[in-house]
């Protein structure tokens, strides 16, 4: 018998992403899980001033756009309010990893039962593709390496999901978005966060290698071929923590 797919009625409207961009995905994705955890009514986003804000006007929940970089911070002053709710952050890499490293750090150590999706793409989307610290490969050329990241000037990009790791948190894994096989695994995690919010275990956070064709100066394709063939080889698709002793 024939399968019928549909969109998630948790998306009501389109939204204005790049051609090509992985969030679009990814909003899917959360989409799909909130429906299939029974958590629609529950859930509270919790967005970045950048590429992830579209998400807060195309999802049918309840949502905030928190300042550049501190969306822990807000995600953790509603779960406090609001201990029952599902609260999720939906923000990039530079605003996690780098502008936002201090409020993601302290999450974590808190073991804060929220749970984080981070969009890997490698740049500062929203502000014009510039380098971002934690995640921009060594050569990649960007708005501000525009000879390609030199480690002697900008030092290297770092594995946050490793140093995260050394936290007494719940879950931290991450997933690629280059074929179904992967997107799927990624869908995997993410419910995966949800669900362990939902049982109260602790902090969970789900990176996501994805693409950005525009800031890349690359073609859809070609994007996806690089996240499979260069930054997947610095960051490994893989569970680093699970607190159900998953498999790694």
């Amino acid at each position: 018998m024939a399968k019928t797919y549909k969109k998630p009625e948790m998306i009501n409207q389109q939204v204005g992403w790049c051609p090509g961009c992985g969030h679009g995905i990814i909003q899917r994705l959360i989409a799909e899980c909130c429906e299939e955890l029974g958590l629609v009514e529950k859930t509270v986003q919790v967005v970045d001033i950048a590429c992830a804000y579209w998400s807060i006007d195309t999802l049918n929940a309840d949502g905030i756009a928190g300042p550049h970089g501190r969306c822990a911070a807000v995600a953790t002053g509603i779960k406090k309010v609001y201990p029952d709710s599902n609260v999720y952050v939906h923000a990039g890499d530079g605003c996690s990893y780098v502008i936002g490293l201090s409020e993601t750090c302290f999450a974590a150590e808190r073991n804060v039962p929220i749970t984080m999706i981070v969009v890997n793409n490698g740049v500062f989307g929203m502000t014009g593709g510039q380098m971002c610290a934690a995640t921009t490969l060594v050569g990649d050329k960007t708005v501000s390496s525009k000879k390609g990241r030199d480690p002697e000037v900008a030092g290297k990009p770092y594995d946050m999901l490793n140093i995260l790791s050394n936290y007494d948190i719940a879950y931290a894994a991450r997933g690629a978005l280059y074929d179904p096989k992967h997107i799927d695994q990624t869908k995997k995690m993410i419910k995966k966060g949800f669900q362990n919010q939902m049982e109260k275990k602790g902090f969970s956070i789900i990176e996501v290698l994805s693409p950005c064709p525009t800031n890349w100066k690359l073609s859809p394709s070609d994007a996806m071929e690089k996240i499979k063939n260069e930054n997947e080889q610095f960051f490994p698709v893989k569970v680093y923590v699970d607190v159900d002793g998953g498999d790694k």
